[in-house]
C-alpha cells in the first residue's frame, strides 16, 4: 500500500450514503436466486408497502434509496513530501469530488460493500488538480464493528476503502503544486503504475441525528417513526446518512494489490485489547516507519476524543532467535484527533534497528508491554476481492501471497476455507500450496446461484476460523454466482413475461426509479431501448450508471429484455427529446443489536447482521 511512501497526499471531509436497504433482509430479497421476493398474488405496491411496514418492525431506514454515495465538505488537507506534514502547498484547500454508487455482493451482511464510479477528482478545472477515471470499483475492507461503542447501527463501525488506477489515463495538472510535481516525479519510477486512493469512513450518523445510539434505543425507534410518516404521507422519502472520512493518495507500484493494503499487517491478538485496538498496516521505508492507524483507534464520544493508551512501542519479534528490538515509540499526541484528521491516521518515525526489523515479526504495545496489535507475517491477498459470475463453467479466482509486506515468489502451504455466505459456517476445506510466484489460483463454483466465500490461511492443516469470518483478522474473496434462469430465457418476449420476470424485480426494489423512467409503461421501455442496452451491457459492469444497479440481472433475464427491445431503439429525432426529460439517461448518451464490547473478537456473522437489523433484538 503505496500510501505509506513518500509522497502522499492527504485529504477529509464527510460522505453521504444513500442505499436502498430493502434488500438487506431475506423476506424481501433472495440473494442466491438474484430475485425481489414477491408471492404470487402481491403486486409491486403491495410490496412497496410491506418495505415501508418494515421502517418500523425491522430497521429498514431507507425504503426510497437511490444508492448514490458522494463525497462532501471533502478538502485536501495537507501534503507529505517526507519533511512532515505541510499544508501550505497549492493543492491544500482543494475540494475532492467523488459520486459512486454503493452496491453490496451479498447484501444480507456488511462485508462485500463496494463504490462503482467513473472518476474521482481532487482540484478544479483550471487549477492545480487529479483527475483519476476509475479502472475497477472501490472495495471495502478491514471493517472495524468497534470502532465506536456510542454509535447507532452501522455507526459504530468504520472501514478502510481502496482502489488504484494505473497512470494511463490520469491528469495531474500542477500549477505550481510542489506536492503534484513531486507526484509526477514519482510516477516515472521504473515501478509506478499509477495511483492509490485509500479513505476511512467513520461516526456514521443516521436519520441526521448525531446523538442516536444503540445504547438507547427510545430516540432511533421515534426516528424510525418520523421517517415512517413521510413515506406513508407520499412522495419520494430518501433517507441518506452520512459518515466522516479521511484518506490518502500515494503511488502504486509493482506487485502491490489493487483493493487492499498489501503492506505488514499487525493484527489484534486473542484475547484482543479492550477497547479494540484494530488492524493496521505499516512499512519500513529505510530508516523510518510509516504507521498506517486510520481504522486501529476508537473515539471515546461525539467529540471524536481518541482513546488515549499512552506511549505506543513498535517492537522487532526475532522468534528464531529469541531476541526482540525497540524500534521506536509514539506518543498520544501523534495519534490523537487532531493528529489523525492532519494526517489521515498515518503516523511516520524513524527507528532504531532497521536491519533486524526488516525480517523480523512486529508488535505495537502499551508502554506497560500489553500488546494491542501482532503482525501476521504470510498474507493471502485475492486479486479480485468481490467476484460475480453468471452460472455455467468454473471461474478462475487468485490470490498472491505476502511477507512482511512483500510479495513472496515460492511455493508456500495454505489452508483453503470455504465459507457460507454468511461468514459463518465452514462448508469445505482444502490443503492447497502456492505456485512457484506465490500465487494461488482456484476454480470457482459456478454451477447454480449462490454465494460463498474463500478464506486461505498460510500454513498446512491450520485451525479454521473460530468466529467466523472476522474482517479483522482474514483476507477473503467472496464469489456470488447469478443463476442462469434459462427458463426465463426461453419465455416468448412479450411485455407480460418482460414486466413479470426482469422489470417488476427493479420496479417494486426501486421507487427510486420512478423519477426517471417508469419500469410498469411499455411504451416507455421501447421509447429507451437503445439506452436500457448501454445501461445494462455487461461491459459497462464497473460504471456508475450501470442497470440495475444492484448487478444481479442474470443471463437468463437479459436476453428476454434484449429480445423484447430489439426493434424498439428511438429513431435520432426522438432522442433530443428523450434526453431532455431523463436527465440521467442524458449522461449516458453524452459521455441489533448494540455491539457486543467483549475482550475477544465478536463473532463475525452477529456483528456483519446486526448492522442490517438494527431493529431486532
Amino acid at each position: 500500500m503505496s500510501i505509506l511512501q513518500i509522497p502522499r497526499i492527504h485529504f477529509k471531509g464527510q460522505i453521504s450514503w444513500d442505499p436502498i436497504v430493502t434488500n438487506n433482509y431475506p423476506e424481501f430479497y433472495n440473494e442466491d436466486k438474484s430475485q425481489t421476493v414477491l408471492t404470487p398474488p402481491e403486486t409491486m405496491k403491495q410490496f412497496r408497502q410491506s418495505a415501508i411496514e418494515a421502517v418500523k418492525t425491522d430497521g429498514n431506514w431507507n425504503p426510497h434509496g437511490t444508492h448514490r454515495v458522494k463525497f462532501f465538505d471533502a478538502f485536501v488537507s495537507s501534503v507529505d513530501l517526507g519533511h512532515g506534514l505541510v499544508t501550505t502547498d497549492k493543492l491544500c484547500g482543494a475540494p475532492c469530488n467523488l459520486n459512486a454508487m454503493l452496491i453490496d455482493l451479498e447484501p444480507y451482511g456488511a462485508c462485500t460493500s463496494q463504490l462503482f464510479f467513473d472518476a474521482i477528482n481532487f482540484g478544479i478545472d483550471g487549477g492545480c488538480r487529479i483527475v483519476a477515471p476509475r479502472n475497477e470499483r472501490f472495495t471495502a475492507r478491514y471493517i472495524n464493528f468497534s470502532r465506536n461503542s456510542f454509535g447507532f447501527t452501522a455507526g459504530g463501525a468504520s472501514v478502510n476503502w481502496q482502489t488504484s488506477f494505473a497512470t494511463a489515463g490520469l491528469k495531474i495538472d500542477g500549477h505550481k503544486s510542489v506536492a503534484l510535481a513531486a507526484l509526477q516525479l514519482a510516477l516515472q519510477e521504473p515501478d509506478a503504475q499509477g495511483l492509490v486512493i485509500s479513505f476511512n469512513a467513520y461516526r456514521t450518523v443516521y436519520f441526521d441525528d448525531p446523538t442516536l445510539s444503540n445504547k438507547v434505543p427510545g430516540p432511533a425507534a421515534a426516528q424510525s417513526k418520523l421517517l415512517y410518516d413521510k413515506l406513508m404521507a407520499g412522495g419520494f422519502q430518501p433517507n441518506p446518512a452520512r459518515s466522516m472520512i479521511v484518506g490518502t493518495i500515494g503511488v502504486w507500484r509493482k506487485g502491490e494489490p489493487m483493493h487492499e493494503p498489501g503492506d505488514r499487517a499487525l493484527l489484534p491478538p486473542q484475547p484482543a485489547a479492550k477497547p479494540l485496538f484494530a488492524t493496521a498496516h505499516a512499512r519500513l521505508n529505510k530508516t523510518q516507519v510509516s504507521l498506517d492507524l486510520s481504522n486501529s483507534v476508537s473515539e471515546t464520544g461525539a467529540d471524536l476524543k481518541k482513546y488515549d493508551w499512552g506511549t505506543l512501542q513498535l517492537y522487532a519479534v526475532d522468534k528464531k532467535n529469541k531476541k526482540e528490538y525497540l524500534l521506536g515509540s509514539l506518543n498520544y499526541n501523534q495519534y490523537d484527533r487532531a493528529a489523525y484528521e492532519a494526517g489521515s491516521g498515518i503516523v511516520s518515525f524513524n527507528i532504531n534497528h532497521a536491519s533486524e526489523a526488516e525480517q523480523a515479526d512486529w508488535e505495537l504495545r502499551t508502554a506497560d508491554g500489553k500488546v494491542l496489535l501482532a503482525e501476521a507475517p504470510l498474507r493471502l491477498i485475492p486479486r479480485t476481492p468481490n467476484l460475480y459470475l453468471d452460472q455455467g463453467p468454473a471461474s478462475s479466482v487468485k490470490f498472491q501471497m505476502y511477507k512482511h509486506g512483500k510479495p513472496l515468489f515460492q511455493t508456500s502451504d495454505v489452508t483453503l476455507f470455504q465459507m457460507s455466505a454468511d461468514g459463518g459456517t465452514v462448508t469445505a476445506t482444502q490443503n492447497l500450496q502456492t505456485d512457484g510466484e506465490g500465487g494461488l489460483r482456484l476454480k470457482a463454483d459456478a454451477s447454480k446461484g449462490q454465494v460463498y466465500a474463500y478464506v486461505p490461511v498460510a500454513g498446512k492443516n491450520m485451525p479454521a476460523p473460530a468466529d467466523g469470518l472476522s474482517t479483522q483478522i482474514y483476507t477473503y474473496a467472496y464469489i456470488r454466482v447469478r443463476p442462469a434462469d434459462a427458463a426465463i430465457a426461453a419465455l416468448p418476449a412479450t411485455w407480460d413475461n418482460v414486466y413479470k420476470h426482469v422489470l417488476i424485480n427493479w420496479n417494486a426494489m426501486a421507487p427510486c426509479m420512478d423519477n426517471w423512467l417508469d419500469l410498469a409503461n411499455p411504451a416507455q421501455i421501447r421509447s429507451y431501448a437503445s439506452i436500457l442496452h448501454r445501461l445494462t451491457d455487461p461491459a459497462a459492469f464497473e460504471s456508475y450508471l450501470f442497470m440495475p444497479v444492484t448487478r444481479d440481472l442474470t443471463k437468463g433475464q437479459r436476453s428476454l429484455l434484449y429480445r423484447f427491445l430489439e426493434g424498439h431503439a428511438p429513431l435520432a429525432a426522438e432522442t433530443p427529446e428523450i434526453l431532455e426529460t431523463m436527465p440521467v439517461m442524458a449522461a449516458v448518451m453524452t459521455e441489533k443489536k448494540s455491539l457486543p464490547q467483549s475482550e475477544s473478537l465478536p463473532h463475525f456473522t452477529q456483528l456483519s447482521r446486526s448492522l442490517r437489523n438494527p431493529g431486532k433484538e
